[in-house]
């Protein structure tokens, strides 16, 4: 998914990026979406769309883009709106979010702190 950014900006997002993967995985034909691709394309179609579509429109705001590609293929987009809403019911791994948000609030926190550090050692060695 090279147009996902790499700080998802709120576990709601992320559910709309796992549901893009788990129906690209099916696209594939990967089985359960964690297998090779030996079978080829389930619908290379839906698949050429999809990838597209990713590469066409940043995922900024993620209802945006599936409006968007609800324009270009509504089956497609109700497919992923579908696992979206599922994924958290069924299949979704909340210690994992919650470790993965932890480690990017400190890395997020991380950053800014040492900016802020720069800034002031800068303005110290200045006359």
């Amino acid at each position: 998914l090279t147009a996902v950014p790499l700080f998802y900006p709120s576990p709601f997002f992320r559910l709309l990026v796992c549901a893009v993967r788990i129906v690209l995985a099916q696209l594939e034909g990967a089985s359960a979406g964690r297998g090779s691709t030996a079978f080829g394309s389930y619908n290379p179609d839906a698949c050429k769309t999809l990838y597209d579509h990713l590469e066409a429109c940043e995922m900024r705001d993620g209802d945006e883009w599936v409006s968007q590609l609800m324009e270009k293929d509504r089956m497609l987009a109700m497919r992923i709106l579908e696992v979206r809403n599922a994924y958290p019911s069924e299949g979704f791994e909340w210690d994992n979010l919650k470790k993965v948000s932890l480690e990017l609030v400190e890395e997020a926190n991380i950053k800014i702190l040492r900016q802020g550090a720069e800034a002031i050692l800068k303005g110290s060695s200045e006359p």
